[in-house]
């Protein structure tokens, strides 16, 4: 598709309408002529409204994307993340590419053009996180590798976006780093590491405050993340077990996780997660994918009660394959908004009707195989843009938020 707001809805949809409160559990079917009228305000306004009865006003703002004209490699690029790197107020891009070429750092000029720095890091880069590891006010990196063979690296930034090795040792030789959550886990200030490891425990690496880490000795179940789940200022655990179902672990603030609410889903297969406040009531909720490049379920949005406990919403998006999850408010309308990926099928673009209810208005073509969304302002205008970064069988593509 070209970007533009689509109306290509399913047969069905205009038959059938959601009226739901916010954690989606109310629905009712709409008649023939309560349809018309609402598809007769379509038509006019160019907007959608899905209103739960105590929500008279909820538009759904459109929004469309404009492919950048700038093209790079096709690299095999696992994960990438934005950061202010060389402190000229925009966001700079790292692509981590499992491959021998090495990961790259490319520097934003400004407008959402990028030009490469002459830095290749490690190879075989798979997972990585920036934050003021140091504590010296710039931007470092920890990295992990795909390789089995290649240790993780943690890099210090000079000042300039100037990468150099920091030699540590986190003593992860034998393991494949797929994610890393750069948090304060254990509450003294700096950032800590927990590294996703693939099929394998994950670890918690904490940090002495000048960048250097050292295993807590902690481990927790393999395909986690961490985030402040029970809004009490301090970072918990948010895991998929395959097979089983989900659960989280919260932080008593000294950094011990604990068992405190499990949902049991035996057909998950392959989870990614993207984190937001989805239905605007303070708390952090959670869209969860399920599938691999073979078999697929739906995503479903499970809602936070503020504790950490979470309860499944009525709607489900599409269900992707090996599909990851971004989370940002598109259309500045205030809410949450959802990308999802898919394996060779198309980018999809879900809108946020403010109660937590979604409608997928648009498309974004997919020239590779894997692929990661990520959200951020990329040419400094207010809004935000789109990085899909292609893993295999594609270039990693910039879109830019365009208003109708």
């Amino acid at each position: 598709m070209d970007g533009n707001f689509s109306g290509n809805f399913d047969s069905e949809f205009f038959s059938i309408m959601f009226r739901a409160d916010r954690k989606g559990r109310m629905m009712k079917r709409l008649d023939h002529k309560e349809t018309m009228t609402f598809f007769t305000i379509f038509l006019s306004f160019n907007l959608f409204t899905i209103c739960s009865k105590n929500e008279p006003s909820c538009e759904i703002v459109p929004v469309n994307f404009v492919k950048s004209t700038q093209v790079f490699d096709s690299l095999s690029t696992f994960q990438t993340v934005l950061g202010d790197l060389d402190r000229d107020g925009d966001l700079d891009l790292v692509f981590s590419i499992n491959g021998p070429d090495g990961c790259r750092v490319l520097f934003n000029d400004g407008k959402g053009y990028f030009t490469e720095s002459d830095q290749r890091l490690t190879d075989q880069g798979h997972g990585v996180g920036i934050g003021d590891l140091d504590r010296d006010g710039d931007l470092d990196m920890l990295m992990t590798c795909a390789g089995y063979d290649h240790l993780s690296k943690i890099y210090f930034n000079e000042g300039q976006g100037k990468f150099t090795d920091s030699q540590q040792d986190l003593g992860d030789f034998q393991l494949s780093g797929n994610a890393v959550f750069l948090h304060d886990m254990d509450g003294d200030g700096d950032l800590d590491g927990l590294i996703d490891y693939y099929q394998k425990d994950n670890i918690i690496y904490l940090n002495d405050g000048k960048g250097r880490f050292s295993d807590s000795g902690k481990r927790y179940p393999d395909n986690s993340s961490s985030m402040d789940l029970d809004s009490d200022g301090d970072v918990d655990i948010f895991t998929c077990d395959m097979g089983k179902g989900y659960r989280t672990l919260l932080n008593d603030g000294r950094g011990n996780f604990l068992d405190h609410w499990s949902y049991p889903d035996t057909s998950l297969v392959r989870c990614f997660r993207g984190f937001g406040d989805i239905d605007h009531d303070g708390d952090i909720d959670v869209i969860v994918t399920n599938g691999n490049r073979r078999q697929s379920h739906p995503t479903k949005i499970l809602f936070n009660d503020g504790t950490g406990t979470f309860v499944e919403g009525e709607q489900t998006l599409s269900p992707v394959f090996a599909g990851r999850v971004g989370v940002g408010d598109v259309n500045q309308d205030g809410h949450q908004d959802i990308v999802l990926t898919s394996y060779r099928r198309p980018n999809e673009i879900w809108l946020n009707n403010g109660n937590g209810e979604f409608l997928k208005t648009l498309e974004l073509e997919n020239n590779g195989a894997f692929h990661t969304a990520l959200l951020e302002d990329i040419d400094s205008d207010g809004d935000l843009d789109l990085i899909i970064a292609n893993y295999s069988g594609g270039s990693n593509e910039i879109w830019f938020n365009r208003k109708k």
